[in-house]
């Protein structure tokens, strides 16, 4: 019976067999997998494909057990409210913008790639701190898996473009290509699992040295508006739009603060809790304490509500500044 290969298997096929690493040959088989018609025809093909899987799994697991590794890889550990990377086509001045935003000391040099390993800091919002991670540049040459699998673990990212390139559009599309190519869109958001292999992140396509691009923001807003959650633009000599930059990137990471008070106590708006936009007053409640949930009466609610204090349902979405008050058995 003959088989009736789809374009897409037919590509995924071509990829395993280029694949220089475990985790492209996985991510290849996987989508192979995906894509293979299912008939009779197929079987065999589909259970050696399913064999493939199970032993590069065994294989990494292995690894994994025995600290071995067939190449760099990294892990960020999450701090802060949320977790940002920063991303983009080589010499976009991702390090540079860390260094100003953050605690981090990047290796800041005039030329490209000269990130080769995640570097984090916390960028102080307010009340809250949320992570940026500095990653190499996105390049079809040299970037490896390791990078497109932190972008994907991520709470959002903060797209670079150097706008005092002649081709800015160019060098964006090429790298947001490379990131689709992997399953990773970057888009309005919200962050979230599109299928069992695509993610999409929420995301601030910010311009780059605007000091050096004379007449094109308005371009460069137009072209992200289509795309993006929001945008920005900053130079990096003159410090332009800095300050700015923060709050475009607490907006793009999709978090709200919500504070709580004691009965006949002012509320502390010291420490707040920060929780996913789209968030319950239950949500608040569990994640304040699960036992609190078992023997909640009713929470009262000052901000987003109908009036101060009011008894807030528990399905009630809250927002950023929310006040809660929890009463319990």
């Amino acid at each position: 019976m003959p088989a009736n290969l789809t374009p897409e298997f037919l590509e995924a096929r071509e990829r395993f067999r280029k694949a220089k690493t475990d985790e492209e040959r996985l991510d290849a088989l996987m989508e192979m997998l995906a894509t293979i018609p299912k008939h009779k025809g197929t079987e065999k093909m589909r259970a050696d494909i399913k064999r493939r899987i199970a032993k590069l799994k065994e294989k990494q697991e292995q690894r994994r057990r025995s600290g071995g590794r067939s190449g760099p890889s990294y892990h960020v550990e999450r701090e802060g409210a949320a977790q940002m990377v920063l991303v983009g086509p080589p010499n976009t001045g991702k390090s540079s913008l860390l260094a100003l935003l953050t605690n981090a000391n990047p290796e800041i040099a005039p030329y490209p790639m000269s990130t080769f390993r995640p570097c984090p800091g916390m960028m102080e919002y307010e009340d809250i701190q949320i992570q940026l991670v500095d990653l190499p540049p996105l390049t079809r040459e040299y970037t490896e898996g390791w990078v497109f699998s932190l972008v994907r673990a991520a709470d959002g990212a903060v797209f670079c473009v150097d706008l005092s390139l002649d081709d800015w559009r160019g060098a964006a599309e090429e790298a947001l290509e490379l990131l689709r190519e992997r399953h990773i869109v970057l888009g309005k958001g919200p962050t979230r699992q599109l299928d069992w292999r695509t993610v999409e992140l929420r995301t601030l396509a910010l311009g780059t040295k605007i000091d050096l691009a004379s007449g094109k923001a308005e371009d460069f807003r137009e072209w992200a508006a289509e795309r993006f959650f929001s945008t920005g633009l900053v130079s990096l000599e003159t410090f332009e739009g800095v300050e700015e930059v923060r709050a475009l990137i607490f907006r793009a990471a999709g978090i709200v603060r919500v504070y709580t008070k004691k009965p006949g106590h002012p509320p502390d708006m010291e420490q707040p809790y920060t929780l996913r936009e789209g968030a319950t007053i239950l949500d608040v409640v569990e994640h304040i304490h699960k036992e609190f949930v078992e023997r909640l009466k009713y929470v009262r609610l000052w901000g987003s509500g109908k009036f101060d204090g009011q008894h807030a349902p528990l399905d009630h979405v809250v927002q950023d500044g929310d006040i809660v008050e929890i009463h319990t058995h």
